[in-house]
């Protein structure tokens, strides 16, 4: 009866490839690259071509995740192996993805691009560094024709990818979703910060962003050029670091990570 109780918690747990029925295999979709890569940028890179190529498919995935929408302390949150996220909007903007995702075509799979990487940095200070990722940027953006670029903070693939297509954050949501889901973007960047995991720990990650520092986007041109700010051209979607607060359970445990997304 134990065993019986344990298996059924186990199917119970999603898992994003099962669900889009095609088993993940680390070595089905091949990344030519110079670079490392890591377990997550291999996975990630997989599953946003897999809901890319089928989207409607994914809205079983977004039905299955609702369960672990949670109200706590009067906060919406998304709690599921151990860690816990702030959501804005919570199941309706679960609700708004999948009628996205129902209402758009499949599209071709990303190229992944080594000329757009933007290398993650390994000094644990720097990871969550705001500046340090705006000067990779700077670095690439013009010369590499980069169109969108964003950051990400949750070391969990699916979680990562799933949150990132569902995109409810307080300012500029869905701008991750429309970037990831875009058919004009060829080509993707994807890097990552190591990870040290440790189940026994719990982390609690606070998406809100403060400061407006979140996206420029072609809609803000002409305030952007009215306040003197930077301008970018009509094509450009650029979406900011979102400011990440991170609050860990026995802290020397865990390392911080961070992911970072080129599109063009």
């Amino acid at each position: 009866m134990g065993c019986g109780c344990i298996a059924s918690q186990l199917k119970d747990k999603y898992t994003i490839e099962d669900i889009i029925s095609t088993k993940y295999n680390s070595s089905q979709k091949e990344i030519v690259s110079t670079y490392p890569l890591s377990p997550y940028v291999k996975k990630v890179f997989y599953l946003i071509n897999k809901i890319r190529t089928n989207p409607s498919e994914f809205i079983k995935v977004i039905e299955q995740a609702e369960k672990y929408i949670k109200e706590i302390n009067g906060r919406k949150i998304f709690e599921d192996n151990d860690i816990k996220i702030a959501l804005n909007e919570g199941i309706s903007m679960f609700n708004d993805c999948k009628t996205y995702l129902n209402s758009i075509q499949p599209m071709d799979e990303l190229y992944f691009c080594d000329e757009i990487v933007l290398e993650c940095p390994t000094e644990e200070n720097k990871i969550n560094e705001k500046n340090f990722f705006k000067e990779k940027i700077l670095e690439k953006k013009d010369k590499c024709g980069i169109k969108a670029y964003f950051r990400d903070s949750i070391y969990i693939p699916e979680i990562s990818v799933l949150l990132m297509i569902i995109d409810d954050s307080v300012q500029n949501p869905r701008k991750k979703r429309e970037c990831l889901l875009n058919p004009n973007y060829k080509y993707i960047g994807i890097s990552a910060s190591d990870y040290i995991n440790n189940n026994e720990n719990n982390i609690i990650i606070n998406t809100k962003e403060d400061n407006n520092d979140n996206i420029v986007d072609k809609n803000k041109e002409e305030n952007e050029r009215n306040n003197g700010g930077n301008i970018y051209n009509n094509n450009e979607v650029i979406i900011k670091e979102e400011k990440i607060n991170i609050n860990i359970k026995n802290e020397g445990k865990k390392k911080a990570f961070c992911a970072y997304f080129t599109l063009k």
